[in-house]
């Protein structure tokens, strides 16, 4: 099966839907699937397990074919700043304001090789790479410096699709005009179009489609009928238009997560970003904590040297201060391990042995041993309520004990799994994903609400990736309806 490249007739016709669709659909058939955008403009992101922020729609793709997003499926994101420039990352690398002009002529050669290199990847891992493209793929004014249409599906010799507005008038013209500019051989790599988010006379565009079939040669593969609820259900998920200022309004949280050198996931914290009522701000060990209303130290690769990162550079005193001065703090993994008192190497594991004093707010110690501890959990929660049923994933080579059994409480049915402190303050977790479980993700949020007297949120939800898996389904199953893929594929 050829690779599939996902064009449009112009922005914003659906083509990141159409993808996501299309990833779930060979997904379903037990294929290995990937996402790919060569760049994106966007604000919405989504930050990636090594750190790096993608488009939150290539994030979503990447869901729906069964994979974790990665920088390689969406190498260059472009952060829109006014008409004519953008903040451009490109390889995870910030390169500063830089004109439109620049990036589609002046670095056109570099982002080329970097985009061969990630295709080179992909295709060697996966049996299809399922592309989206950007804007027209036969903008003249951009001819020059598109990489992310034609060029891609060529370096695949992909089958394309092309996906046109039916939710305003002269879709039919746009895709005349599309392929009338296309070269021959390009146009040949055609093999349908679909109409999305059509809400016209079904009549009338049947008499268009068959003129235009008949003029092209090229079959129409699908028309999606527009479904505001459904849509308002994908929105949702994806975040599209979820809170984009910088400002606060008076009901939102603000939790800090502090950027270690050797952070083990940023993922755990996705779930968090999609509250519309909290915001996450991520910080370098330098720079100045303030008084959030939480502060979470992640998990991490290197526990004893992301320490002396945090003491060296004044964070951790920072941590301290803040909360003796009533602040929350919570660890996860690594993080857990340095609120505690120490942190001990006999072996030399992390290269760095002996004893290390750690932020010492929370009345356990941790060894470091040579045993590696990888599982899936799954427990019942004392605090911040009990009752509630949790799961993670555990992978750690510690041992952590517990000092004063006056000072500190098990959050979870195993005391193994989690401490906090007897002031409900300072939060210590051996899991990975447990912000994923939403009853107790609110339950924890509502106890910071509280703090600051707004009012509490509802904790009868689902799990967050229960929940996102569900509206992809969702939403495929019902563009399924309207589709017959079979001559793309």
């Amino acid at each position: 099966m050829k690779s599939i490249v996902v064009l449009g007739t112009s922005s914003n016709v659906g083509k990141s839907t159409i993808t996501m669709v299309i990833c779930r659909l060979l997904h379903r058939q037990r294929l290995r699937v990937t996402p790919f955008k060569a760049h994106n403009i966007s604000r919405s992101t989504y930050l990636t397990e090594s750190g790096h922020r993608i488009p939150y729609a290539q994030a979503l793709q990447a869901w729906a074919a069964g994979q974790q997003p990665s920088l390689t499926i969406a190498p260059i994101w472009l952060d829109p700043f006014d008409g004519s420039s953008v903040k451009a990352t490109i390889g995870g690398k910030p390169m500063g304001e830089i004109s439109l002009v620049d990036f589609f002529e002046r670095h056109r050669e570099p982002n080329w090789d970097l985009l061969k290199s990630c295709l080179s990847q992909l295709k060697a891992q996966y049996d299809i790479v399922v592309c989206e493209g950007s804007g027209n793929p036969v903008d003249v004014s951009l001819e020059q410096g598109d990489l992310a249409n034609i060029q891609v599906a060529r370096y695949l010799d992909a089958n394309m699709v092309l996906v046109i507005d039916g939710g305003r008038g002269g879709g039919i013209p746009h895709a005349i005009g599309t392929l009338e500019l296309m070269n021959p051989e390009d146009r040949q790599r055609i093999k349908g179009v679909i109409i999305n988010q059509f809400d016209g006379s079904p009549e009338l565009l049947r008499q268009g489609l068959d003129w235009f079939e008949q003029r092209t040669q090229i079959p129409t593969l699908g028309v999606i009928p527009r479904n505001n609820v459904l849509f308002s259900r994908l929105v949702s998920i994806t975040r599209i238009e979820r809170q984009l200022s910088s400002g606060r309004d008076n009901n939102t949280l603000m939790i800090v997560v502090i950027r270690l050198p050797h952070t083990a996931s940023f993922a755990d914290f996705d779930p968090l970003e999609t509250e519309v009522t909290v915001t996450v701000k991520y910080i370098e060990p330098g720079e100045t904590l303030g008084y959030p209303d939480a502060v979470i130290l992640p998990g991490t690769r290197a526990t004893i040297a992301d320490l002396q990162v945090l003491q060296q550079s004044g964070m951790a005193q920072q941590i301290c201060d803040y909360v003796a001065a009533g602040g929350t703090a919570l660890g996860i993994l690594g993080g857990y391990h340095m609120l505690g008192k120490t942190i001990s190497d006999p072996e030399g594991i992390e290269g760095i042995d002996g004893r290390h004093d750690a932020l010492g707010i929370l009345a356990v110690k941790t060894v470091i041993i040579s045993k590696r501890i990888a599982r899936q959990r799954t427990s019942i929660s004392i605090a911040p309520q009990a009752g509630l049923q949790v799961s993670g994933y555990e992978f750690h080579q510690t041992r952590t004990q517990v000092i004063d059994t006056n000072a500190v409480k098990a959050i979870f049915d195993d005391a193994g799994l989690g401490m906090i402190d007897r002031h409900d303050a300072v939060w210590g977790v051996n899991l990975h994903g447990i912000f994923d479980n939403g009853p107790w993700r609110r339950t924890w949020l509502n106890r910071l609400r509280q703090q600051r007297g707004f009012k509490a949120l509802p904790t009868g939800i689902g799990n967050h990736r229960t929940q996102r898996e569900e509206a992809i389904n969702l939403v495929t199953d019902e563009f399924e309806k309207s589709l017959d893929l079979s001559a793309l594929f």
